[in-house]
């Protein structure tokens, strides 16, 4: 059965260093060649839909990640690393390294590249990283009133250290794309995979969307 998103292989490639404006009809053809996942499921909040999007690819060095988003008006306020970095413009990817296990990492960042870092197997009794761990060398662009963008790896000594999963082909994962901005002036909550909870609610590892290392 297919997956809802594949990872497809990124060869000589790490994370995409971003700088200056960002414009996905730029981008280098390794990461042209990641499946674009579209976050365009809004489940809740007002009728503010951002066009945005994630890229995720993988190698023996870890998995790649690139994240951006098209917005006129931005919030960038949290400078603390493990801060509420979702009160800000946000985004976010949350993955389940192994497809079989509970315990995933959610990666959060906003504008200004500063990131929350949470592993857990739910939203409460979460571990909060307060440092950025070797080897995730997180990247952002400038935002000029259009495109926004993040890219980083999550390295696979990290996976192994936490998750006990080595990247490798046919590896099977759980995981989702986010966008938010609980304090901004248009609050929104978009998604890759649809799920249809009372409230906003990114912490439901049982409605991740499967996804396929290839």
């Amino acid at each position: 059965m297919q997956a809802d998103y594949e990872l497809l292989y990124l060869k000589g490639e790490n994370a995409l260093p971003l700088s200056g404006e960002f414009d996905p009809e730029t981008l280098p053809e390794p990461w042209r060649r990641l499946n674009e996942a579209k976050l365009d499921q809004c489940p809740w909040g007002g009728d503010y839909r951002p066009v945005c999007a994630a890229r995720a690819g993988w190698n023996e060095n870890g998995v790649h990640v690139l994240m951006y988003a098209k917005e006129e008006e931005i919030r960038a306020e949290v400078k603390e690393i493990g801060g509420a970095v979702c009160t800000d413009s946000c985004l976010e990817f949350f993955l389940a390294p192994d497809a079989d296990k509970p315990l995933y990492v959610n990666c959060e960042v906003n504008p200004l590249c500063v990131m929350h870092i949470g592993i857990g197997e739910g939203r409460h009794n979460r571990t909060v990283l307060k440092a950025i761990p070797e080897g995730f060398n997180p990247t952002h662009s400038e935002h000029r009133g259009g495109w926004w963008a993040v890219s980083y790896t999550i390295p696979t000594d990290f996976l192994k250290e936490h998750f006990g999963v080595t990247p490798a082909a046919g590896q099977a994962m759980r995981g989702n794309f986010y966008k938010c901005g609980d304090l901004t002036g248009h609050v929104h909550y978009c998604m890759f995979k649809p799920y249809d909870t009372p409230k906003p609610d990114y912490h439901r590892p049982e409605q991740f969307a499967s996804m396929l290392l290839k």
